[in-house]
């Protein structure tokens, strides 16, 4: 791979992206401490935006929140943080932002709490798969297998509401087996066998009455997940949280994922059979179609989801 030529913002200086390291003893790193968030930069019509930028740094406070790390940081200056990130990376499209403990530490409870932020901006291809392309990369449906060993995260260890680097361990692995099998993706269930999320996407099918998901209580509270709620609405497609069974998305009209770094993706297939037709549906085309229209900043009803960070 090549050099990767970016700065990264790291409690409020610029490093190179090189020197944006903590200690292998760090005690985020040995136990999973780590929250973060991601989001997505676009070109939009009236220059470089960041899309919903405000609430994906809420969701990284309400993160921090849940799991009692004392993040020193106001919302207003990581805000900035990361558009001024944006603003010293030209050309990415990628932007993470990560709240972690770096103190060297050898018991389970830090002696030194403090929480270091690091903010990072990129570009996906260019600074992180470099030239080849990797098996198991993106496409553009989803072959999807319903996960059965391992469930949702649990809310007695980790909320599935919040994004810490421990609460992707299981499905982490889950989805590697998964891969090895021939599938993009895995589906988890949740402590009753309904379901609930893929490991980095909510899901949504279509039916008779509209869209359906399951109820915010199980799942991560997805920024594209929310966007796709309020669309629908503003499209005239009814929406409903639920408990979902196995059965509903096998006889769905359609199913896809939503997520910061696939928007909406078309499942095509589940447990090797085909959804409906096996292609992508109608309302899930429209659905993509408008949320990649408010990305370009071509859709004013909803310009408020893009931060601007340059003209």
């Amino acid at each position: 791979m090549n050099r990767v030529e970016r700065t990264v913002w790291r409690d409020g200086e610029f490093v190179p992206w090189d020197n944006a390291n903590v200690h292998i003893l760090a005690q985020s790193l040995q136990r999973g401490s780590l929250a973060f968030d991601f989001m997505s930069v676009h070109q939009a019509q009236l220059g470089v935006a960041v899309f919903r930028l405000e609430d994906h740094v809420a969701r990284l406070f309400k993160t921090c929140s849940i799991m009692g790390l004392p993040i020193a940081y106001s919302q207003a200056e990581l805000v900035e943080g990361c558009a001024e990130t944006v603003r010293r990376n030209p050309g990415v499209t990628s932007l993470k932002i990560s709240a972690l403990i770096p103190s060297i530490e050898a018991e389970l409870v830090p002696r030194n709490p403090r929480v270091g932020v690091f903010i990072c901006a990129y570009d996906y291809e260019s600074d992180i798969l470099g030239i080849e392309e990797p098996a198991g990369s993106h496409r553009e449906t989803v072959s999807l297998k319903v996960e059965r060993e391992i469930v949702n995260r649990r809310p007695d260890i980790i909320p599935p509401q919040a994004k810490m680097a421990a609460n992707y361990t299981s499905a982490m692995f889950a989805k590697w087996r998964a891969r090895e099998e021939g599938f993009d993706e895995i589906v988890l269930l949740d402590g009753d066998g309904a379901i609930a999320e893929a490991p980095t996407s909510n899901i949504f099918l279509v039916n008779a009455e509209g869209l359906a998901t399951p109820p915010e209580d199980k799942v991560l509270h997805g920024i594209t997940r929310a966007s796709v709620i309020e669309l629908a609405d503003a499209l005239g497609i009814a929406c409903h949280a639920t408990d979902l069974a196995v059965d509903d998305l096998r006889s769905a009209r359609e199913v896809f994922l939503t997520s910061t770094s696939v928007g909406v993706w078309p499942v095509v297939r589940i447990d090797g059979r085909p959804v409906s037709s096996g292609s992508t549906g109608p309302v899930t085309s429209r659905l993509k179609d408008a949320l990649a229209e408010i990305s370009r900043g071509t859709d004013p009803k909803f310009e408020h989801w893009l931060h601007y960070v340059s003209d």
